[in-house]
């Protein structure tokens, strides 16, 4: 089957990652073109029904980062670091909130520094949790779920997205779209109380398997052979 693959003219991070993903697992069977005006058989356009609707995907590299043991950020915490890192992807959107909840932060604690990525995130190592502010509900450039599958514990607003890539807060920390305080409350307690980065990470562990390409690509199939 020769399948042509169609982004939108400004395509958001998730389209990317998901056009990538599809990609890797179509080529495989099937003769895949991006973005050309080629005869194919098949036209999958992104950011639009029915591909939107496909179960999210992460990319297998991120599967290979997983951390054995205690997740990441709790021991050290527990020897008493001198500095707590957390970060989010960038987007214009977050900045405000973030100003604000850096500002309630840094009324009790000076050991903590909010890192923002230009550049979509390839290892989390560094991070003691992961952080997604978003605002509107439409974005979905989080990378929450590749936090997860590393192991790290995350805080996200609770959207649509985020409610389904948290399982509605079991595996991760959920606070209100723009809510600067309860945003700060979570990632305190995400940071310096062990046993909640714990039980979510525990819980997240049971779940990522939902995040594999795997998945995404036996739904894209379906889709296909529909």
């Amino acid at each position: 089957m020769r399948i042509l693959q169609v982004l939108p003219a400004r395509p958001t991070e998730y389209e990317k990652k998901s056009q990538r993903i599809d990609f890797e697992g179509l080529k495989r069977e099937h003769e895949v073109f991006i973005g050309r005006r080629i005869r194919a058989d098949v036209t999958l356009i992104y950011g639009r029904s029915p591909m939107s609707e496909l179960p999210e995907a992460v990319e297998e590299r991120y599967f290979s980062q997983r951390s054995a043991g205690s997740p990441a950020g709790v021991d050290r915490l527990r020897a008493g670091p001198t500095l707590h890192t957390i970060a989010s992807f960038h987007r214009r959107s977050i900045i405000p909130l973030i100003e604000q909840a850096m500002a309630r932060l840094h009324r009790t604690r000076d050991d903590i520094d909010w890192l923002l990525l230009d550049d979509p995130p390839t290892d989390f190592s560094p991070f003691d949790a992961w952080i997604d502010p978003a605002i509107d509900e439409n974005d979905f450039d989080g990378f929450v779920a590749e936090a997860q599958v590393t192991g790290k514990i995350v805080v996200a607003a609770r959207t649509p997205i985020n409610l389904q890539r948290l399982e509605k807060g079991r595996t991760g920390l959920l606070v209100p779209p723009g809510d600067a305080n309860e945003l700060t409350h979570a990632i305190l307690a995400a940071l310096f109380i062990p046993e909640v980065a714990q039980q979510k990470i525990e819980a997240a562990k049971q779940t990522i398997s939902k995040f594999h390409p795997s998945r995404r690509l036996r739904a894209l199939m379906q889709l296909l052979n529909t």
